[in-house]
């Protein structure tokens, strides 16, 4: 018995020690998990200045929309703008990884983010404008030849107007004269592209809203009454568009009616230096669309820059021919003319805040080309057939 009580004893005493060992360990709070994977982000804030880089103290984000509230992986994710009117109609946007937009109301009060140089940075989601998610993937070698394919084909395409609106303002002026304002025109179109792409941050400047307009019943969501100086020059640069192109016509109308009176006289040369002003200020105008488009298609500047060289070099040896075909064919010229009256209508609906999807634009266009190309070919006169006598 006594025995017995002594072992009882003993394992009453390790216990009490194992208890009083283990008992610390248990009232400790757990240890911290993992830091998760945050991704590494530039934050635009309202008030303007530099971006900042930092990670996110986040992972996803949880847009409110009107059919419900989803929450996206930030990794899906490459940019997150906001409307700065909390209470307004406006919606923010997310940006995703495929180019689709998602529209709605991020919620979350607050952002905290671990800037690159040291130190936590708290900002209210009133106070940011614009965060950015910077891939950390990196890009595949056939990732980057398709952006650069496709990046050239569409500099192709977007500048037909450019190279459309070069051959009509061109052919004003004296024959000797037409290589050299081509040349210059072209080289203008590539220099002004080349310097917007280099300068980003001017460009991003161009797209930062001026002043807001109040809520007119036909613009209500607040991206449409932003204004920034990219919708000035987009609004004001179509408006010249279609003045240019409507002034054009109804010289082509006017020359066709003395004609056909017996009354025209042979048209007065342009200004050598009157044509290359008119060029260059249009050449802003497509250079800003063209270097637009070319930022929200790729990442990388040596793929932007590359893709404008080549449609550029593209357009350098089409222009005279596309110019000659055009001169030759009046019906065609005038078809030129509405493109550019369409496209500045266009211009001036972006400027206004309206997107319009430009595939539908050229899908027009070269529907209308085709059938001009088989009008073309039946008003050829047939060929007289041989008469055996």
């Amino acid at each position: 018995m006594p025995r017995r009580l002594l072992t009882l004893a003993a394992a009453a005493g390790c216990a009490a020690c194992l208890f009083a060992v283990v008992r610390p360990a248990l009232a400790a709070d757990p240890a911290p998990a993992a830091p998760a994977d945050y991704p590494t982000v530039d934050v635009e804030s309202v008030a303007g200045g530099p971006r900042v880089r930092g990670k996110l103290r986040a992972t996803t984000v949880t847009l409110k929309t009107d059919v419900g509230t989803s929450t996206i992986e930030l990794s899906h994710v490459r940019r997150v703008t906001f409307q700065r009117e909390p209470d307004g109609t406006a919606h923010d946007t997310v940006q995703l990884a495929d180019k689709s937009v998602l529209r709605g109301r991020v919620l979350g009060e607050q952002f905290v983010l671990d800037r690159e140089g040291g130190g936590e940075l708290r900002l209210k989601s009133g106070d940011v404008r614009e965060i950015r998610v910077i891939s950390a993937v990196p890009v595949s070698l056939a990732a980057v030849i398709f952006g650069l394919l496709t990046l050239t084909a569409m500099e192709i395409i977007l500048g037909v107007d450019n190279v459309i609106f070069l051959s009509i303002v061109v052919a004003k002026v004296p024959k000797e004269q037409q290589p050299k304002a081509r040349k210059i025109g072209l080289g203008a179109a590539l220099g002004t592209r080349l310097a917007l792409l280099f300068s980003l941050s001017f460009l991003l400047g161009l797209t930062a809203p001026v002043f807001t307009l109040p809520d007119l019943g036909f613009l209500t969501d607040l991206e449409a009454r932003e204004v920034s100086w990219r919708d000035i020059i987009l609004f004001g640069g179509g408006l010249f568009l279609i003045a240019k192109s409507v002034k054009e016509m109804h010289e082509k109308l006017e020359h066709a009616r003395k004609q056909h009176e017996g009354t025209s006289a042979p048209p007065k040369p342009a200004s050598f230096a009157w044509t290359i002003l008119t060029i260059a200020a249009l050449d802003i105008i497509f250079s800003l669309d063209s270097v637009i488009t070319a930022v929200g298609m790729v990442d990388e500047l040596w793929v932007m820059v590359t893709a404008m060289v080549v449609a550029m070099v593209v357009m350098l040896v089409s222009a005279k021919s596309i110019g000659d075909f055009v001169e030759r064919h009046p019906t065609v010229k005038v078809l030129a003319l509405s493109f550019l009256i369409l496209i500045g209508v266009m211009l001036v609906a972006e400027g206004l805040g309206q997107h319009i999807n430009k595939g539908y634009i050229y899908a027009a266009m070269a529907f209308a080309v085709l059938v001009e190309m088989i009008n073309m070919r039946l008003r050829k006169p047939a060929k007289a057939k041989p008469s055996h006598g």
